[in-house]
Order: structure tokens, then C-alpha cells, then sequence
């Protein structure tokens, strides 16, 4: 009769066993589905700021392109690149940019 008790101890306890393993299974698998969505929406907002950061990089682009700037420098300043009327004369240098200075002597 012992040695029926003990084999009846020993299926209870592979019993339980394998309903531990079922449970350890189901949540492992549970965390795995779980961190697998949460990598797909890691990686999809990465792809929208990869595209967002296209987009401006496009944008930069534009706005620094030396046709734009030059427009808008004579629609807004007057200025004409290239033109002689932005050049100084030679003379003129000295009123616009005056000679350094000599610091005075500090005592």
C-alpha cells in the first residue's frame, strides 16, 4: 500500500508540474506577443520621424536655395547680387570701414 501512495504522490506531483509549465508557457508566450507589439509600434513611429525628418530636410533645402535668397534679397533689400551698385569703390572703403585704432596705454 506505501509503495501505491507513493505513486499516487508522484502523479499529483507531475501533475501539478505540468499544469506549472502549461501557466509558465502561456505567460512567456503572453510577454513575447506583447513585446513584439510594442516593438512593431517602436519601430513604426521611427519610420514616421525618418519620414518627418525627410520631409524637413526637403524643406531646409528649398529655403536655402541661392535662387530663393537672392529673390527675396531684392524683393525685401534692394540688393542685386552681382550688381556694381553693391560693390563699394575703393575710396569709398576708408569712410565706410575706418582704420583700427591703437588701444590706448593702459598704466
Amino acid at each position: 500500500m506505501a509503495k501505491a501512495q507513493l505513486r499516487r504522490i508522484l502523479q499529483i506531483a507531475a501533475a501539478l508540474l505540468v499544469v506549472a509549465l502549461a501557466i509558465g508557457l502561456y505567460k512567456a508566450k503572453t510577454d513575447a506577443a506583447r513585446t513584439e507589439a510594442r516593438v512593431r509600434a517602436l519601430q513604426h513611429q521611427i519610420s514616421e520621424g525618418e519620414s518627418d525628418l525627410r520631409v524637413l530636410r526637403a524643406e531646409i533645402a528649398e529655403l536655402e536655395r541661392p535662387e530663393r535668397i537672392e529673390t527675396l534679397a531684392e524683393d525685401r533689400l534692394g540688393a542685386v547680387v552681382g550688381s556694381e551698385s553693391a560693390a563699394l569703390p575703393e575710396s569709398a572703403i576708408g569712410q565706410r570701414l575706418p582704420a583700427p585704432q591703437a588701444p590706448p596705454d593702459q598704466e
